[in-house]
């Protein structure tokens, strides 16, 4: 009775201000949103420069480049040094702009492609078709996802992770702060209240506004921005909630350390951008083993995998459970320490 004592009053203070509910709402929706625009499609084309009066691009060359026909290599140029454009090619020479690795991949196929096609301009009659074959392409099966996936559908399982983590954090870390520089928990402390129980309801109160923000993340991406989240939704959703239930306990826990919201935000560094780094975001997979060793170690790494697993591999729960487990785990490890945090302000 204690504890929903506590979460009510939580709940009662949190959903009175008006502003952090706007901001608790808006904020994930408006960083879903630009991280959509921005990385939704990716570049799939280069833009190529052809020195040439009446080159025509081919099926095959329009799907991989966005031609535009130049009358000089100095045309071309100025150009590709002023941004218009990823590479030229003037008779025997290939340039790309460089600067950009994965453009000078695209850039370099383009160039394959055209040094293909003049190739075959130069064989005899006779022997195009028999060439042509050659060049067939194979037909690729995919075994996960689907030729619609695009580059936001792989990479939307962490983001959508890494968001929910870095702001349940921040707002467990401020909402239990202000409790402290307000005085509220040392009014509390003094009450017959175990640690347990204070914890256990402060925990229940955040909870509440954590699942809600989970929920709205969740349902943006789905029926708005219409990511890929697999078949098994209901499972979604329960990594997502195991997700912030993990960072509502970190979120708590740091917080005990930190005299002001500055000081909070400067464990940032130290407990979010690590989660970044390993939480999928970056294909970790030519690192030194002890880099991938020490991404085991966050809690995110297990949550961003399973979200990868289910909404980009179709799998089930029996497939997911470990990594429940584990951040389970570190929820229980962070609630236990947040107990023995409170000893410091008074022996219960």
């Amino acid at each position: 009775m204690k504890i929903l004592v506590i979460a009510g009053r939580l709940i009662r203070q949190i959903a009175g201000d008006k502003r952090t509910l706007v901001v608790m709402l808006i904020a994930p929706v408006l960083i879903m949103s630009l991280l959509y625009l921005l990385l939704g499609n990716g570049v799939t084309k280069a833009k190529i420069d052809i020195v040439s009066a009446d080159y025509t691009a081919s099926e095959a060359m329009q799907d991989i480049a966005d031609i535009t026909l130049v009358s000089t290599e100095a045309e071309a140029i100025d150009r590709l040094t002023e941004g218009m454009s990823d590479g030229y090619i003037s008779k025997d020479r290939y340039v790309a702009e460089g600067t950009d690795p994965s453009l000078t991949q695209l850039a370099k196929r383009v160039f394959l492609l055209y040094a293909q096609e003049q190739n075959m301009l130069s064989l005899p009659s006779q022997f195009t078709a028999q060439v042509e074959g050659l060049m067939e392409q194979p037909d690729v099966e995919l075994y996960y996802g689907s030729a619609d996936f695009e580059q936001f559908d792989f990479l939307a399982p962490s983001m959508m992770g890494f968001i929910i983590f870095f702001l349940v954090f921040l707002l467990a870390g401020i909402a239990f702060l202000r409790e402290r520089i307000s005085g509220t928990l040392d009014r509390i402390l003094v009450s017959s209240l175990r640690r347990g129980q204070l914890v256990s309801g402060y925990f229940l109160g955040f909870g509440v506004f954590a699942a809600l923000q989970t929920v709205v993340i969740q349902l943006y991406l789905m029926y708005v921005l219409k990511i890929h989240t697999g078949t098994d939704v209901l499972l979604v959703l329960l990594i997502n909630l195991t997700i912030a239930g993990t960072s509502l306990a970190m979120g708590t826990l740091f917080s005990a350390f930190a005299r002001n919201e500055f000081q909070l935000f400067q464990f940032i560094p130290i407990v979010i951008i690590p989660q970044v780094m390993f939480c999928g975001l970056f294909n970790l997979r030519e690192t030194p083993q002890a880099v991938q060793y020490l991404a085991k170690i966050f809690p995110l790494t297990y949550g961003a995998d399973a979200l990868r697993k289910v909404m980009l591999r179709g799998a089930g729960f029996s497939d997911v459970l470990l990594d429940l487990l584990i951040m389970l785990g570190f929820t229980a490890l962070f609630f236990l320490l947040n107990i023995q945090v409170l000893k410091k302000y008074r022996t219960l």
